[in-house]
C-alpha cells in the first residue's frame, strides 16, 4: 500500500476515535509497528495528528465539525462535476435515499430544481439543509449519532430505511475498487448503505477518482449491485459501467 493511502485510512481510523494506540493502529492496517510510528511522524509534521506516549490524537478532531467540513472541502470541483451527472437521473415526483457523504451533500443542493421530491437521508447536515425547500418532503432516520460525520447509524437507522422502497439511491464511500467493491472505515456506515441498496429500484454510487483502488476495512457491496459507478472521470465511467449490472 503507498504511504499516501495508508496515511489517509490512518486519518479515517482516527476519526471515530478520541485517542488511538500504535497496536490498535498496527492490527488495523496490517503493517509492522515500526512503519505505523514513522507514519504517525509524518502527520504529526504536517499538523494533522499529535503523538502521545503509545499513541495519537487526531488534530482536526478538537473541533466537532472539522471531519464533515475537512470532507466538503477535498477535491470540491470533482464533486460538484459528480453531482451535476447525478442530477440528470433524478426526475420530479422520485423518492430518493442519501446517505450522509459530502459528495451526496453537494447532490442535495442542487435538488430545488425538482418538484415533489421524497428524501429518506441518515444525513442531519441534509435533512436541515433541504428542510426549508418546499417541494421536497424530507425524512430522517433514527439511530445513533455520529459528531463527526453528522450522520445516523446502527440498528435504528437501518430498521427504519427498510421501512421504504426508493426509486434512487445516491451513495458515496471512502474507497473503491473492482475487485473489493465499495469500502467504508465504518461498520456502522455501511449498514446503512446496505439498506439503501436492499429497498432501491436504482443504485448509484458517488466517488470521485482519488477514491479508486482504495480499500477500507469494511465492504459495502461489489461494484455489481450498484446501477452505476459516477465519477468525474469520463474514462472511468464508462469503464465501470461493464462491471455494474444495469446501466442508464
Amino acid at each position: 500500500m503507498a504511504d499516501s493511502k495508508r496515511k489517509e485510512q490512518i486519518l479515517d481510523f482516527m476519526r471515530d476515535k478520541t485517542f488511538v494506540t500504535v497496536d490498535q493502529l498496527r492490527d488495523y492496517l496490517f503493517v509492522s509497528g515500526a512503519t505505523v510510528r514513522r507514519d504517525l511522524e509524518e502527520l504529526q509534521n504536517s499538523r494533522q495528528i499529535r503523538r502521545t506516549r503509545g499513541g495519537a490524537v487526531l488534530v482536526e478532531g478538537i473541533a466537532n465539525d472539522a471531519p464533515l467540513a475537512i470532507r466538503e472541502s477535498r477535491n470540491e470541483t470533482q464533486k460538484m462535476i459528480i453531482a451535476g451527472q447525478a442530477c440528470r437521473l433524478i426526475k420530479n415526483g422520485m423518492t430518493l435515499f442519501l446517505d450522509s457523504s459530502s459528495t451526496v451533500f453537494i447532490l442535495a443542493r442542487s435538488l430545488d430544481q425538482f418538484t415533489n421530491l421524497h428524501v429518506i437521508t441518515n444525513s442531519l447536515k441534509t435533512a436541515l439543509f433541504l428542510s426549508d425547500r418546499k417541494d421536497i418532503q424530507v425524512m430522517c432516520t433514527g439511530g445513533t449519532l455520529r459528531p463527526g460525520s453528522k450522520s445516523l447509524v446502527g440498528q435504528a437507522a437501518v430498521e427504519y430505511v427498510s421501512r421504504f422502497n426508493a426509486d434512487a439511491a445516491f451513495m458515496s464511500a471512502r474507497g473503491f475498487s473492482a475487485e473489493n467493491g465499495a469500502s467504508e472505515a465504518s461498520e456502522d456506515e455501511c449498514g446503512v448503505k446496505r439498506a439503501f441498496i436492499k429497498n432501491s429500484r436504482q443504485r448509484y454510487l458517488l466517488c470521485d477518482a482519488s477514491k479508486m483502488n482504495v480499500d477500507y476495512l469494511c465492504r459495502i457491496a461489489a461494484l455489481s449491485q450498484y446501477d452505476r459507478v459516477i465519477t468525474e472521470d469520463r474514462q472511468l465511467n464508462e469503464r465501470f459501467r461493464s462491471t455494474t449490472a444495469i446501466t442508464q
